[in-house]
């Protein structure tokens, strides 16, 4: 069997293609990855100019409002390439074509991420505290009941709605087999 090079793990994680990645979906993730790169590479060139210049005069201003402006950007991107991965149908999970491995990373996937995001949240949101000036030690924020129960609940809702998610993309797929 021949091993996977990186730079296809990588396209295949970032674009969430299952399955091989075959030339149509290569192609589609670079079409789509091109077109966003462009975008985000010409905002980062031009649109660090207007704060730049405005910041002599508007410090604070430029402060509150780019770090923000930027992070509304990013996420209209992200949401375009949510909507073109979907459009071209490169994440359609086909559990035929699928080898072991990846077959056997379909059991659970929710419980998988919910765990995941469980555990990174209650790491990181003491820490989040700590940094924004509302608590004072890490560990006794880390064992707070607070933080444990916000880290549990929100860890159930992840990995229910990534459960769904997944679920209803195999389903789709087994419903419309033939559809492209």
């Amino acid at each position: 069997m021949k091993k996977e090079p990186l730079n296809e793990k990588l396209i295949k994680r970032i674009y969430g293609i299952s399955g091989p990645l075959d030339e149509h979906k290569r192609r589609e993730a670079e079409h789509i990855g091109n077109k966003v790169f462009m975008i985000l590479f010409y905002l980062m060139i031009f649109g660090n100019v207007i704060p730049l210049v405005l910041a002599y005069k508007y410090p604070q201003l430029v402060a509150l409002v780019y770090p923000p402006l930027i992070l509304v950007i990013v996420l209209i991107s992200a949401g375009y390439v949510t909507y073109q991965m979907q459009k071209t149908g490169i994440t359609t999970i086909e559990p035929d074509m699928l080898n072991e491995k990846e077959s056997k990373q379909l059991h659970y996937p929710g419980l998988k991420a919910g765990l995941f995001f469980g555990l990174w949240m209650f790491f990181i949101t003491p820490l989040l505290g700590i940094l924004i000036g509302e608590d004072q030690d890490y560990f006794q924020s880390l064992l707070t009941i607070r933080n444990g129960v916000s880290s549990i609940l929100g860890s159930i809702f992840f990995g229910a709605s990534i459960q769904f998610l997944i679920s209803r993309r195999i389903a789709k797929t087994k419903k419309d087999p033939d559809e492209d």
